[in-house]
């Protein structure tokens, strides 16, 4: 539970709307909730040892209230995830706290996902809406307004990966939908092997590349929540793929509606120190239709260490 800690303290970003004066913030703003089984209940504060943190820098004290939204945001940069499918999995304890003036509120995150198999080799965005439940009032040009400002939160979930579970509900499913290897395989080289589906209405032409996360803070901040199983991810880094890591004999297949093809990617990581010494890699194999990023989907390749 420490190393999970210090990733997120280390990490973490305050996600800040600032409307004529007033603030509304909330910490974490872009984290990732990593391999959840179906049938398990997520609660963040004990799973990830800290709440979600709503800090007030306004002058007067105020009530915020804690929502949740399905839809990604129009602008969102991560292939691969879809929509968080039933917001109602979702809970905020207590959904409304009063914060004084420079403090900072605390509500747990719990998330009930449903013991469904279709919900294995899953990536969701779940967005978490922090506003203010009482207009904050405010006074300019001599004209005296409420406002009710309110901030947005990118919480990025997935789920156990799992062989033979072809999740229909994405329209681009890759089965499984990760795979972990241990640094000693990484360096000497595994090839690993996934399906994609074609679960549209219409055929595709699928281009499959190595993904690299782009280079901002923000997009580094994760917590590698445990699974229940063998495999634990433990706390990785993404890695920049762009140094050719990853190999593949080609990177376009076309699929009709219900077809499905089988992929292999070949991981080779140097024999070096700094590779031997890190925790981990988080590699990201993104699968796109006619090389767009909407109804994408992702393998990701998990490399730990034995001793982890």
């Amino acid at each position: 539970m420490t190393s999970i800690k210090r990733i997120l303290f280390g990490f973490v970003i305050l996600a800040v709307s600032v409307v004529f004066g007033a603030s509304v913030g909330v910490v974490p703003a872009i984290v990732s909730f990593d391999f959840l089984p179906p049938g398990y209940t997520f609660n963040m504060e004990k799973k990830a040892g800290t709440p979600i943190l709503i800090p007030n820098d306004n002058d007067v004290p105020l009530v915020f209230q804690v929502s949740f939204e399905a839809n990604k945001p129009p602008k969102s940069l991560l292939p691969g995830y879809e929509n968080f499918p039933d917001v109602s999995w979702c809970k905020a304890v207590p959904e409304t706290v009063i914060v004084q003036p420079h403090d900072t509120g605390r509500v747990n995150l719990i998330i009930e996902i449903p013991n469904d198999p279709q919900l294995y080799n899953q990536y969701w965005e779940l967005g978490v809406v922090v506003s203010t439940k009482r207009a904050l009032e405010m006074k300019a040009g001599g004209v005296q307004f409420g406002i009710f400002p309110s901030v947005r939160g990118s919480y990025l979930i997935s789920t156990l990966p799992k062989e033979g579970v072809n999740p229909k509900s994405k329209p681009t499913a890759v089965v499984p939908s990760a795979a972990f290897i241990s640094t000693e395989e990484a360096i000497a080289g595994k090839k690993l092997t996934f399906k994609i589906f074609n679960n549209d209405t219409v055929p595709h032409n699928y281009v499959i590349e190595p993904y690299e996360f782009p280079h901002f803070p923000k997009y580094d901040v994760r917590l590698a929540i445990q699974n229940l199983g063998d495999n634990k991810p433990g706390d990785l880094s993404w890695i920049s793929v762009s140094k050719g890591f990853l190999f593949f004999k080609k990177n376009t297949v076309h699929l009709n509606p219900g077809e499905s093809a089988e992929w292999t990617v070949s991981v080779k990581l140097p024999d070096k120190p700094e590779v031997r010494q890190a925790p981990g890699w988080d590699f990201v194999v993104k699968v796109l239709p006619e090389g767009k990023k909407e109804h994408s989907g992702i393998f990701r390749i998990c490399v730990q260490s034995k001793t982890k």
